[in-house]
């Protein structure tokens, strides 16, 4: 299957959170706990172009980089959209996606991927001088780094496999009073007694030739 034919993000954890429904599982860390081993992305980790993942749309995206194609990734008709950019010059694409999470409208992750990473259809990219293989994310994640680089950066993997590495998180978070009374308003469940959701975060690289040369980072919010 095509990478572009499922998400490459958070498969099995998707499956939890397909609506937006509040976590039961007190196991997990809490997003604000700073003492324990790392639970989620940094903002600068999820923020390229000064379009951060969550905050920006896709329409945000399109003032930025100018218009793009918005695709679905797959005959699903609940599958994530799409819009991707393809630099002039060396043929780095970078592509934001947006699925249910984010209403179809907000950034839920994106991609660099090089020329050698070979991004399906980049011929249907709109072309931006925003885009080479020099551009990272805030806090420096790009094309062209090693694993110790990468690592340097992003910190030590959760999984590694020959030629790639992921970085996969998950926290509670916890509600403010207004996510509280809305969330009531909306699905007609009071969740004061266990006000949490589920956030995941995570980060895919994979190298060729010892080098990243495509990048995919992800931040699901159920709120």
């Amino acid at each position: 299957m095509s990478r572009l034919n499922r998400p490459i993000l958070f498969v099995l954890l998707m499956a939890t959170v397909a609506s937006p429904c509040q976590t039961r599982r007190a196991v997990e860390p809490l997003c604000e706990d700073t003492t324990a081993k790392k639970v989620q992305l940094s903002d600068a980790d999820a923020t390229i172009l000064g379009l951060a993942i969550g905050r920006a749309s896709l329409k945000d995206v399109h003032a930025k980089l100018g218009s793009a194609k918005v695709t679905r990734v797959s005959r699903d008709e609940e599958s994530d959209v799409s819009i991707c950019y393809v630099s002039p010059s060396d043929g780095t694409v970078l592509v934001f996606y947006s699925g249910a999470m984010g209403g179809w409208k907000d950034i839920t992750w994106f991609a660099l991927w090089s020329r050698k990473a070979a991004f399906p259809s980049a011929s249907r990219c709109t072309m931006s001088a925003e885009v080479s293989q020099n551009l990272s994310t805030q806090s420096g994640l790009r094309l062209g780094l090693t694993k110790a680089q990468f690592e340097g950066i992003a910190g030590t993997p959760t999984s590694v496999a020959t030629f790639s590495a992921k970085y996969d998180y998950i926290c509670r978070q916890k509600m403010t009073d207004e996510q509280i009374r809305g969330f009531k308003t909306r699905n007609n469940w009071d969740v004061t007694n266990d006000p949490y959701f589920d956030r995941m975060s995570g980060i895919e690289v994979h190298f060729t030739d010892t080098m990243a040369s495509r990048v995919e980072v992800a931040k699901i919010e159920s709120y």
